[in-house]
C-alpha cells in the first residue's frame, strides 16, 4: 500500500519478479494528489489508515506493507488503528541489511554479484579509474 497511483504498475511488476503475485492479497494505492512529498504522511494519514482497513476487509490481507520512503515511521504511528501488523517498508529494509552486514558474507566471485571484470576509462580521475580498471587492490 502506497499514497502515489502513479507506482501501482511499477508495484505490481516488482510483486511478480519476486514470484509473490499468489502471496499478495492486492496492491493498493491511494487515488488523489498530494501537496508535497515531504508532508504526504501526515497530510494523508487518515485516507492511508482508512486504506489499510479496508485492505484487510476487503481483500483479506493479513499483513499491510506501507512502501514508499515518504511513508518511513508511519507504521508504529498508526499500528493501534489497524487490526493487522504494519510492515514499514524502509525498515524492513535497513533492517535486512544491517542483518547482512552482522552476517559477514564474503565479497561474491561468480555469480550476478561478483565484481564486474576491468574496463579500461577516459577522463576520469585516476583514483576512480584505479577502482573500475582493478588497479586499486
Amino acid at each position: 500500500m502506497s499514497f502515489a497511483k502513479a507506482l501501482e504498475p511499477w508495484f505490481a511488476e516488482i510483486v511478480a519478479w519476486h514470484g509473490l503475485s499468489g502471496r499478495c492479497a492486492t496492491i493498493r494505492m491511494l487515488d488523489e494528489g498530494f501537496r508535497s512529498i515531504d508532508d504526504v504522511q501526515e497530510e494523508k494519514q487518515q485516507l492511508l489508515i482508512e486504506l489499510a482497513n479496508r485492505t484487510v476487509s476487503e481483500h483479506g490481507a493479513d499483513v499491510v506493507i506501507l512502501a514508499g520512503a515518504p511513508l518511513a515511521g508511519l507504521a508504529n504511528k498508526i499500528r493501534d488503528r489497524v487490526p493487522v501488523p504494519l510492515v514499514d517498508g524502509i525498515q524492513a529494509a535497513v533492517t535486512m541489511a544491517e542483518g547482512l552486514v552482522r552476517l559477514k558474507p564474503r565479497k561474491a566471485i561468480a555469480g550476478t554479484y561478483r565484481r564486474p571484470g576491468p574496463k579500461d576509462s577516459k577522463g576520469l580521475s585516476k583514483p576512480l579509474a584505479d577502482v573500475i580498471g582493478h588497479k586499486d587492490a
